[in-house]
């Protein structure tokens, strides 16, 4: 056999065997149901309520406005390592990086300050 005749038989045989997997697949999923219906429906109506104590509201307030500090440092000192490594745009691009992680932090730390868990009963 020729180069030429190989190839297409070794494609011809790749496209068999995935036209039988597929078959198979689709065999499956016609007899088997990939997922359990009424599952979805009762994990679909429950709903995870949280609710705190003003100590631990505040405690957990304190943590997330750490986290957005720490994570508003990181963004920068990564803007300013891409600037550092690729100075193409720069530095128009480290600005608009800078710019977006600093307006998200904005957005976040009014979403944070404004978080009110319902106090726990009893």
């Amino acid at each position: 056999m020729t180069f030429s005749q190989r190839f297409i038989l070794t494609v011809t045989i790749a496209l068999m065997i995935l036209l039988a997997f597929a078959l198979c697949g689709y065999l499956n999923n016609r007899w088997e149901p990939a997922y359990n219906v009424g599952f979805e429906m009762a994990s679909a109506q429950s709903t995870v309520v949280i609710c705190s104590d003003p100590t631990t509201r505040e405690k957990v307030r304190e943590i997330m406005t750490e986290a957005l500090d720490i994570a508003l440092k990181q963004h920068i000192v990564h803007m300013f390592e891409v600037w550092m490594k690729d100075d193409r745009g720069q530095p128009d691009r480290a600005r608009v990086g800078v710019s977006n992680g600093i307006a998200a932090y904005i957005r976040a730390s009014k979403s944070v300050a404004t978080w009110s868990p319902p106090d726990c009963p009893g």
